[in-house]
């Protein structure tokens, strides 16, 4: 892998949307056709936190560089059959030189943890790190490559080993004690055209259970952007 290859990728986040998400984006530009450069205008059917999950992947690919135009491996991979052998040598060769942390593993034998901490290391924390090690993994089995049972089984559901009885009351427990609303993870962004990039910022949290301070800081950063964008739409 050539040095610049590898540090670019290294400042981009690790890819996070779902690997057939991923498909489709690369299936609409080989419908619609593949401009030069690649903005959020590209995906218009998608939401503006697919869009912005879209372009952060491309990135980390090496699909469009900084200033967001297309490279090469895209366009090859565009004039490919989706679902062909030549795609899938390509997405091979793309996870061989973006993912080389993880490639190292030997993921015939790799366990969980060990791949966890690989994609990890590219910037992945959280609940982002668990949807980065699953795209991973569904586009590695796609690509043909060889992984661990490790990698690929399915997390077991839990059970309660103490019988029907058991599992009786704790779905009684739970009826009374509903667990905690699911947390939310939402996106924002805005254009920032004078320094050609775009500011982006998101949230993991009940926005139900906002109240003082973190209320007021919230819901403050999300009104100052809403602001802007306004004022820049008029200009």
């Amino acid at each position: 892998m050539e040095n610049g290859k590898q540090n670019e990728s290294q400042k981009a986040v690790p890819v996070y949307l779902s690997f057939k998400t991923l498909q489709s984006a690369v299936q609409s530009l080989r419908t619609h056709g593949l401009p030069s450069v690649l903005d959020r205008t590209a995906f218009g059917s998608r939401s503006g936190g697919e869009q912005v999950q879209i372009l952060s992947a491309f990135k980390f690919l090496g699909f469009i560089d900084d200033a967001n135009r297309t490279q090469p491996i895209l366009k090859n991979l565009v004039l490919v059959t989706e679902g062909s052998a030549d795609e899938k040598a390509i997405l091979a060769a793309i996870l061989k030189d973006r993912y080389a942390n993880a490639i190292a593993l030997n993921l015939e034998a790799a366990t969980p943890a060990q791949l966890n901490k690989a994609i990890e290391d590219y910037g992945a924390g959280g609940s982002t790190r668990e949807r980065s090690v699953r795209f991973f993994v569904k586009a590695a089995e796609y690509s043909g490559m060889k992984l661990s049972p490790r990698l690929t089984a399915r997390k077991p559901r839990s059970s309660s080993p103490s019988g029907d009885g058991e599992n009786l009351r704790t779905r009684k427990n739970e009826h009374q004690n509903p667990p905690p609303p699911p947390l939310g993870h939402s996106i924002m962004t805005v254009e920032l055209p004078e320094v050609g990039g775009t500011l982006t910022v998101s949230g993991n949290f009940n926005p139900f259970g906002l109240v003082g301070d973190e209320r007021n800081l919230v819901f403050g950063i999300t009104d100052l952007i809403s602001e802007f964008k306004k004022k820049k739409e008029q200009v």
